[in-house]
């Protein structure tokens, strides 16, 4: 069962909009996922219930950091959300049920110092000492008219951390977890940009997560159903939503029209002379 964790010990790092949307891109390639919450907060479950009936299905699965982290029978690729704070044993055991952990870390000083904390508790672990358990950072809401990019990638160097991808600050992402959305759930013509971001992320996982499942021997993959291969680049997916008809047909079932038509207005302002 491919297991990818979302870590960060500083709250606000940008968990959830990572957990989301990995979870939500995984839907839409048709793979089977579940999105696995151990935060008290439950924000992955509140999401899931915001999530319009139209929207391609996330399992869902509430967990606790303390006890053994096991989702339940048959389920198939976990994206797992994370407390903040995670250290010691619970942390030992993330990376124990982890192919895979991402670690969000924004611009600030004290998110680097924070990830950097987690880092070092991590590295020595045995499964992420034998790279059983993959780890890499992913910069969030950095804003492209600084310096933070450079500055959050030679922070990841200086600790020997890969540095995989940076996903830039939108209020795409916001408006997105407030609806039960995704960036892939909404119109291309909106979020190409923010899609072309995850490229790397999407590369990585199906290098490091993926490739190395569906080369393992038969035996390792017993009961795990179909090891899904990742494309190198997101694809081009159908949105949920795609034309003005479609929010009047969908509206009244799913929700989605809440939120879709304000994407449609500032579009069409922006492109009016």
């Amino acid at each position: 069962m491919p297991t990818i964790a979302i870590v960060s010990r500083k709250g606000g790092s940008g968990k959830s909009t990572l957990a989301t949307n990995l979870a939500a891109y995984f839907a839409l390639q048709g793979i089977s996922v579940t999105l696995g919450d151990l935060d008290h907060q439950q924000s992955m479950r509140a999401w899931l219930k915001r999530r319009p009936s139209a929207a391609p299905v996330i399992n869902a699965w509430v967990g606790n950091a303390s006890g053994a982290a096991r989702p339940p029978p048959g389920t198939t690729n976990l994206v797992l959300d994370t407390p903040g704070g995670l250290h010691g044993l619970e942390l030992a055991k993330v990376a124990m049920n982890a192919d895979a952990i991402l670690i969000p870390v924004s611009g600030s000083l004290f998110d680097r110092e924070s990830a950097s904390d987690c880092w070092a508790e991590l590295r020595q672990h045995p499964r992420v000492k034998s790279g059983r358990c993959a780890v890499a950072a992913i910069g969030m809401r950095l804003d492209a008219r600084t310096h933070a990019k450079e500055v959050t990638q030679d922070w990841a160097a200086s600790v020997q951390l890969e540095f995989i991808a940076c996903l830039r600050s939108t209020q795409l992402y916001v408006r997105a977890v407030e609806n039960g959305l995704s960036i892939f759930d909404m119109p291309l013509s909106v979020t190409e940009a923010d899609r072309e971001q995850w490229r790397p992320i999407v590369a990585w996982l199906g290098e490091r997560v993926f490739a190395s499942l569906a080369s393992a021997p038969a035996v390792l993959l017993r009961d795990q159903g179909t090891v899904p291969r990742l494309p190198v680049r997101p694809a081009i997916l159908q949105p949920v939503v795609k034309s003005k008809s479609d929010i009047e047909s969908t509206a009244a079932s799913s929700g989605l029209g809440r939120f879709i038509p304000s994407i449609f207005r500032r579009k069409t302002a922006r492109t009016e002379p």
